[in-house]
């Protein structure tokens, strides 16, 4: 009778122990290389350098000879430009960022045409508009408010790295920073001239925070498949808030 219990158990143990072999087990994650975190491209900061006293001195003082002498110091670092990466974190700006590239190399060229003509007025309106497609590339680069910058830099590393990994003691890291930096965000005000989408603006916050509220429930009794679903939607909460400074 013993024997035939035994053998009754035997394959249910080996059943067991099988599931148990295949259940998904927590990983371990490298940290998120630091450079990936900063919105920062060094080519975008050299061109300052140059771009700054010719749009602050040169070209308020209509000093066309220090305009004209900024031209050769602009075109290597423009070329270095041309090849520079964005960071990870700002990685879904990569179509925007190439775009601007574009406006900004044509841009220049009208400048360095005007310029080799000596002819004055074309300096200034070409000027003008190099200068202000620069901007337009720095303001893809900085975030439009900081508070929604440091709650990226903790959903990216979950998003990218740690939740695709499954290490459940980085994504509860980073999840609990995400809920820290929330009430900043729920706090923060658009800039004046985007102060006419600031309802939309809260609204898709309190979105994002039950959507955050929804992977930190998730993490108490994980499994990965409500794990990894949580992360989605709070990624895909994040891009609704992001967009509407499209």
């Amino acid at each position: 009778m013993f024997h035939n219990t035994l053998t009754s158990v035997l394959p249910l143990a080996a059943a067991v122990i099988t599931l148990s072999a295949c259940a998904e087990k927590p990983a371990s994650v490298p940290e998120v290389p630091a450079e990936e975190l900063l919105p920062e491209v060094a080519e975008l900061d050299a061109v300052h350098d140059v771009m700054a006293p010719m749009w602050h001195e040169a070209f308020p003082g209509r000093d066309f000879p220090a305009i004209q002498a900024s031209v050769p110091e602009f075109e290597p670092l423009l070329l270095e430009l041309e090849s520079a990466a964005l960071p990870g974190i700002l990685q879904d700006k990569q179509s925007e960022w190439d775009d601007g590239k574009d406006r900004l190399m044509e841009a220049f060229q009208g400048l360095k045409a005007a310029a080799e003509e000596g002819d004055e007025d074309g300096m200034l309106a070409a000027a003008e508009v190099f200068h202000m497609s620069y901007e337009g590339m720095v303001r893809i680069i900085r975030p439009v408010v900081p508070e929604l910058d440091a709650f990226h830099r903790y959903l990216y590393g979950v998003y990218h790295y740690y939740g695709p990994g499954y290490d459940l003691e980085k994504i509860r890291e980073q999840a609990d920073q995400m809920a820290a930096a929330l009430p900043p965000l729920q706090a923060a005000q658009l800039p004046s001239r985007l102060e006419g989408k600031q309802g939309d603006f809260e609204s898709l916050v309190a979105e994002m925070g039950g959507q955050l509220a929804i992977l930190l429930m998730a993490l108490e009794d994980p499994t990965r498949e409500d794990v990894e679903a949580a992360i989605e939607s709070v990624h895909a909460a994040y891009q609704a808030v992001e967009a509407i400074f499209d």
